[in-house]
């Protein structure tokens, strides 16, 4: 695949899902809403949830987006950032990626809400 390929992949609304460590067992894997700015993954979370705990003790991140359509994928592996402040301001290219103007218009934020981050250290791209 491409580098143009690979952006117009990161550039759809797909879903993404992200693996990372727990304390014990198997890793939590979830879905996630995502943005790429050309460097840098961003999707938002809240404070009590698993990732957001798993991610502050462990930052290693893995992140999957699966072109179904066109049978192949995309791997990125990491480390997590939190930013525990101006979740409002960086979370906007995520929402405009998957709503519309009058559905973002619509959101409120619980305060408890980060963004998390991540620039790829590896990706891998197969079929």
């Amino acid at each position: 695949m491409t580098d143009e390929d690979v952006a117009k992949l990161l550039a759809q609304p797909y879903h993404a899902v992200v693996g990372m460590n727990r304390k014990q067992g198997p890793p939590q894997l979830t879905v996630v809403w995502y943005y790429w700015d050309g460097e840098t993954f961003r999707f938002s979370t809240t404070r009590d949830r698993a990732k957001y705990h798993n991610l502050r003790r462990d930052p290693a991140i893995s992140l999957l987006i699966n072109d179904f359509e066109n049978k192949w994928y995309y791997v990125a592996y990491g480390q997590a950032r939190i930013f525990e402040d101006n979740h409002d301001e960086l979370v906007q290219p995520v929402l405009e990626k998957y709503l519309t103007a009058q559905e973002r218009a619509r959101q409120s934020w619980d305060p408890d809400r980060v963004i998390i981050s991540m620039r790829p250290e590896r990706t891998l791209v197969g079929r």
